[in-house]
């Protein structure tokens, strides 16, 4: 495969939480989105490297709830994982 992403550690989570990927091969554009349940999407973050890399999720930018975040390489969906924020 191309990139891999892995669950967001620790899930649920309060304070913050990390989320993993690994891609392994070059790209134009990368980016990890966080959607609701609704399909709105809350936030982007820019991804600019090949290899492993990590995006840290700070609880209090969002309300509690579970929401989506999914992997994107070159506009194709690498995968789509969900996180719990608590309170």
């Amino acid at each position: 495969p191309k990139a891999n992403l892995l669950q967001n550690k620790p899930n649920p989570f309060s304070e913050e939480t990390k989320i993993n990927y690994e891609i392994t091969t070059s790209f134009e554009n990368a980016k990890l989105i966080i959607h609701n349940l609704n399909g709105n999407e809350i936030k982007a973050y820019s991804i600019n490297n090949i290899g492993i890399g990590e995006v840290i999720i700070n609880g209090k930018e969002l309300v509690p709830g579970m929401y989506l975040y999914t992997l994107i390489i070159d506009n194709e969906i690498i995968d789509t994982k969900r996180m719990i924020l608590t309170n």
